[in-house]
């Protein structure tokens, strides 16, 4: 995703070529791993943030490209989706005040983005997944204008033969279909990049498999999708579902998912990794200007393996190989499953903790690795992100709550990988502090948004636009999530106004209603309408179109007359009016002035999404 010199592969020539120059780039990166020619010292550390940008109504914003300009920083970027924006960190030697230096170089281009933001009324947000985005936002429209992301998403598409399928079940259950890979657009996240020599590379690859369970258990920031309660951090499923083009046609054969965990411990080589993507899953992508390795390695340059990285690039481990060409070569542990946010002092942070455990490899790791079995730590990967800190993980055969590994284990290890690193104490201290602190309140990015967002919930359809406002005023101050406030009957947080939002008829109208079919005896309709105290019931065909609505009006009046009406089909009005979701409230009103209504439905794409009525709109006024 990262090369834009691509284009699909169209035909057997093509593929022929690819194939050719990615062999040729894994024969020289394995003479490069037995030359030992890569960087050994100093160990370095980097980062990539990813960022929502969102309107004057805490949505999703159109802006990036335009903010992009105006803030003219080579460290910002484009992403995906055209309310995506990334900041890619300058690399930094892992020592002394690395993590306190990087957090201050992140929190200055932070509030170089935020201040051009400002200028147009929008805001910058980190979150796993932004609260506020709806099916709307996955539009074509909303994927950035450069023709890799377009090349991508139907090369996908066309492989799958059909759309992309999300079906989610946390608290709530979510199924959702795309015609485009912009779902994963719905996913933002701050990766970490940990330098690792050569000889080292095969033990600390299999150690950031074992700990990655434990790590994202205490870091999940990304619990509603749709409004809807998912996972603790629910990028996981829906990352692994927006890229899969795997089809059901096929379930008895095993194949893996392009985004995926792994399935086994890595031994021998980090060739290995690559050899295996080569190996599994086809290739999507090409270039014009791939080169033979072999010829420019034996020229004494060093090789950019542009091919196999392209590859690479179409793939997506949870923990990813990364190989760095220069002056002289190195090798990276790229950790990708770590969410944007809650704010910058709890990313670094985490990222303090993930570096400190990658440098405490156990002294019998080899010898270990052969009685765990790779399920278990597979396992505690996806246990952590549906529970978060609620999960109770298999470690070295034992069943221990995630509290308790992280504060009376793993806490202590990474203190001693930070200590052989020689970060400076105070360094030490406050970041893992934040851990610990986080840990003891039990009070993740989760787990706060999903107790405000409950609260929240039981006033009017804004509960994820008082999110965002409440995230973006303590990313703003900088303040660790275990300190945020939360909302109570007794504590309501003050975050937005009712004259700051353009209110829209997504806002107000109820979601959890109740439809019956156009067969439906009217002795049932007026149970349900008795029942249900509602005045409005809307009709549906078996297809699930709006076909008509009902109102308690018409019912008495029917049934008063004794008419031989039996079904719903024979009194439901036909000629309907309705309103969309994005529908103004004073529209909304001129509509049921106009036609003598007290609700009418929303539509999207002839079906029914929701109601709105009188007594919705009288919670704002």
């Amino acid at each position: 995703m990262g090369d834009f010199r691509v284009r699909p592969i169209t035909d057997k020539a093509d593929r022929h070529k690819m194939y050719h120059y990615a062999l040729k780039d894994i024969e020289a990166f394995e003479r490069m791993l037995k030359e030992n020619a890569f960087v050994q010292e100093p160990i370095k550390i980097g980062a990539e943030q990813e960022l929502c940008l969102v309107d004057q109504n805490y949505e999703p914003s159109k802006s990036a490209l335009n903010l992009l300009d105006a803030i003219d920083d080579p460290h910002y970027t484009n992403e995906l989706g055209m309310f995506n924006m990334e900041i890619n960190l300058d690399p930094i030697n892992l020592a002394r005040d690395c993590f306190s230096v990087t957090e201050s170089d992140l929190l200055n281009l932070l509030k170089k983005g935020k201040k051009e933001a400002f200028k147009i009324n929008e805001h910058i947000v980190m979150a796993g997944i932004l609260p506020t985005i709806a099916p709307k936002h996955l539009d074509f429209s909303y994927m950035t204008p450069i023709p890799r992301y377009e090349t991508l998403s139907k090369t996908l598409h066309d492989i799958r033969g059909g759309k992309f399928q999300i079906y989610l079940q946390g608290v709530d259950d979510l199924i959702a279909s795309l015609g485009s890979v912009l779902f994963e657009a719905c996913n933002t996240s701050f990766q970490l990049h940990l330098q690792i020599k050569p000889n080292e590379f095969v033990d600390k690859f299999n150690w950031s498999q074992m700990i990655a369970g434990p790590v994202l258990s205490a870091c999940c920031n990304a619990p509603i999708l749709f409004g809807r309660e998912l996972w603790a951090e629910s990028r996981i499923a829906l990352f692994k579902q927006s890229l899969d083009t795997r089809s059901s046609k096929n379930h008895l054969r095993k194949k893996l998912p392009r985004v995926y965990f792994g399935n086994s411990w890595l031994s021998g080589s980090p060739a290995n990794l690559w050899k295996n993507e080569l190996m599994r899953f086809p290739l999507l992508l090409t270039s014009d200007d791939l080169v033979d390795a072999i010829t420019v390695l034996e020229n004494g340059g060093v090789p950019e393996l542009r091919a196999i990285r392209l590859h690479n690039g179409t793939t997506y481990t949870w923990n990813r190989l990364c190989y760095g060409p220069g002056k002289k070569a190195h090798l990276r542990i790229e950790c990708r499953y770590l969410p944007a946010g809650p704010t910058a002092v709890d990313e670094i942070a985490n990222f303090a903790f993930w570096v400190g455990l990658m440098n405490a490899v156990p002294e019998n790791w080899q010898e270990d690795i052969e009685k765990l079995p790779f399920k278990d730590v597979k396992g505690n990967f996806i246990k952590a992100a549906r529970t978060g800190l609620s999960t109770v993980l298999n470690w070295y055969g034992k069943n221990i709550p995630a509290k308790e590994l992280i504060l009376e284990i793993l806490l202590p290890m990474a203190k001693k990988g930070l200590e052989r690193s020689n970060i400076d104490t105070s360094d030490i201290e406050k970041y893992l502090g934040i851990i610990e602190q986080r840990v003891r309140t039990e009070q993740t990015g989760a787990s706060w948004m999903i107790k405000n967002y409950r609260f929240n919930n039981n006033t009017i359809n804004t509960a994820r636009q008082e999110l965002v406002a409440q995230m973006i005023s303590n990313q703003n101050n900088n303040i660790p999530v275990h300190q945020w406030e939360v909302s109570s009957e007794k504590n309501i947080i003050p975050s937005i106004e009712n004259n700051q939002l353009e209110y829209t008829v997504g806002h107000l109208m109820s979601t959890d209603i109740f439809t019956v079919n156009e067969d439906a005896s009217l002795d049932f309709v007026k149970q349900i309408m008795t029942w249900k105290n509602i005045h409005h019931l809307p009709v549906e065909s078996m297809k699930g179109k709006l076909v008509g609505i009902i109102t308690d009006g018409i019912l008495k009046k029917t049934l008063a007359s004794q008419q031989e009406a039996r079904y719903a089909s024979d009194i439901m009005i036909t000629e309907l009016v309705s309103v969309e979701r994005d529908t103004s409230i004073s529209e909304v009103k001129e509509v049921l002035a106009a036609n003598k209504l007290s609700g009418v439905p929303v539509v999207f794409a002839k079906r029914i999404i929701g109601m709105i009525t009188t007594n919705d709109i009288k919670h704002i006024e």
